[in-house]
């Protein structure tokens, strides 16, 4: 990985929910190890970028220390004018080469290593594993993401195709621009009438238009570009006094969410947990992976026993469609996911556990008030699970109802709950300091208390960097009102510039209502 590249063109840095400490220690936790809790932890990333992952959490968890090391020093800049401005304390950003990183006998709880291992040379890798190896904390979690095969094999044509053409091309800006002609051309020019090829360059064209320059520099442009089979980096790792832990989400890990016909033969040639991650690869075409490593001496407990449940805390990720539901058995009821996809189930309890997590909001809940409001809402509509009024065995069936949802993706299960998100309020707006910097200075998204990155308009940023915790929707107003009076946005009526602040209140007030309703469904406001 050369500096030059990564300085020429940085490669687009942004937040990566599925690398959080959380879901690290969660599938570490249903699995039997004793991870250590996010909030007095240490964390190494290495291929940090500007930070821009890393940040946040620094700025969530004051109390863990954070160490990020990247070979751009134009984005290590970059990274530690943030850090600066915000005035972080726990966070350090090092320019060098991951060969030359010496953790000093430093543990880590957990090590990130995302969008690197297949871009750099086999040195690099096997230094990254080695300080995997020697770095990783007794109850750690190592994150490698790579390109896997068998579904890379595809992409990987492209990549080919893109190298052949652009060759000939010394600018790098013309490389990148040449690459998206190339299979602007291609797409153009192959049937897709009853052909998978065309389809695919069809698809390949779509996804690409959204890619930023940086993103297909590095990602097809590089040098370096390996893809590897499931099984040869467990290997590798092996290698390593490493073993495979798992995926940040569960539900990618379960056979269960294929058709039982499939789910009996790979019963029959899975024959272990590697054996059967790579046949489920293959019937997936799987192009990328991010794994999860433990130390080889980790006491790992396949079987999930639904009671280790009681000490999480959980999410909603499915909304109910309808505002009131029925919660009587039989009764079908629609759910719906993030992603618009829908669901329904006419179990009481399932029901039941639905709306309240949806009541719940944002923010995660305890079994135990989970228990509670799931049993009150079963009684109330005449629907209760109770067995000869047994409280350990309701305890039971709902731990493994929450085990069920969870291993198909209906909602979020987390070791120790996320900090806690606001929701709207008539008081002072608070967003964090990060997000405030990040508003102002990233044109593409903002990270919110979940980690996620989320696309913004100029306006709403703008509205989002005053939520500093001293302004409430009328003064808001009136602080975008001065930025309108200095020029920096134009507000017109009637044809005519509008410069007089109370009518610049009254017509921009309605807009900055819409930003505070999406800051509060995304979860950016904390507490002020």
């Amino acid at each position: 990985m050369s500096i030059n590249t990564y300085d020429e063109v940085p490669y687009p840095s942004s937040s990566f929910p599925q690398t959080h400490p959380i879901k690290l220690a969660t599938i570490a936790r249903l699995f039997g190890m004793s991870p250590v809790n996010p909030a007095n932890c240490n964390v190494l990333e290495l291929g940090c970028a500007d930070g821009a992952n890393l940040i946040p959490f620094a700025q969530l968890y004051p109390n863990s220390t954070f160490v990020g090391v990247d070979l751009s020093a134009r984005q290590v800049e970059s990274g530690e004018k943030a850090i600066a401005q915000i005035g972080l304390k726990n966070i350090t950003l090092q320019q060098k080469n991951i060969l030359d990183f010496d953790a000093e006998g430093k543990k880590f709880d957990y090590i990130i290593v995302h969008g690197i291992y297949s871009w750099v040379p086999e040195n690099v890798r096997e230094k990254i594993l080695d300080i995997c190896d020697t770095s990783l904390s007794e109850n750690g979690v190592a994150y490698i993401s790579y390109n896997a095969l068998p579904g890379w094999h595809m992409r990987g044509m492209i990549r080919d195709m893109m190298l052949f053409h652009t060759h000939q091309f010394a600018d790098v800006q013309q490389r990148i621009g040449q690459s998206r002609a190339l299979v602007k051309f291609l797409a153009d020019s192959v049937s897709t009438e009853n052909n998978p090829y065309g389809q695919f360059l069809k698809n390949e064209l779509t996804s690409m238009q959204g890619w930023a320059d940086g993103y297909l520099r590095h990602d097809f442009l590089e040098e370096e570009n390996r893809a590897f089979y499931f099984h040869e980096f467990v290997e590798n790792a092996a290698k390593h006094n490493l073993q495979y832990l798992g995926e940040p989400e569960l539900s990618a890990m379960l056979a269960s969410n294929f058709s039982p016909q499939v789910q009996q033969t790979l019963q029959k040639v899975g024959r272990n947990i590697i054996a059967m991650e790579q046949y489920m690869d293959f019937l997936r075409n799987r192009m990328f992976r991010m794994t999860l490593l433990a130390k080889k001496d980790a006491k790992l407990n396949r079987g999930i026993d639904a009671t280790i449940l009681k000490d999480f805390y959980f999410g909603a990720l499915a909304r109910p469609v309808k505002e009131d539901v029925n919660l009587q058995a039989g009764q079908k009821e629609e759910f719906r996911m993030a992603n618009n996809v829908t669901f329904s189930s006419d179990s009481a309890l399932v029901k039941a556990i639905l709306v309240t997590l949806n009541k719940a909001g944002l923010n995660h809940i305890s079994f135990a008030d989970l228990m509670a409001s799931v049993r009150g809402l079963l009684n109330q509509g005449g629907s209760a699970i109770r067995e000869a009024g047994h409280e350990a065995r309701e305890e039971a069936v709902i731990a493994q109802q929450l085990l069920l949802l969870y291993s198909r993706g209906l909602l979020e299960i987390v070791f120790t709950p996320h900090p806690a998100v606001a929701i709207k309020n008539e008081g002072k707006l608070k967003a964090t300091e990060f997000a405030r910097f990040q508003a102002l200075n990233e044109p593409r998204h903002v990270t919110n208390l979940r980690h996620v990155s989320i696309r913004m308009d100029a306006f709403a940023r703008h509205v989002l960097s005053l939520m500093d915790g001293t302004r409430d929707v009328d003064q808001l107003a009136e602080a975008m009102a001065e930025k309108v009076q200095s020029g920096l946005f134009t507000v017109q009526d009637g044809g005519q510039n509008v410069t007089d602040t109370a009518k610049l209140k009254a017509i921009l007030t309605p807009r900055i209502n819409a930003v505070i309703d999406q800051v509060s469904r995304t979860s950016f406001l904390q507490s002020a």
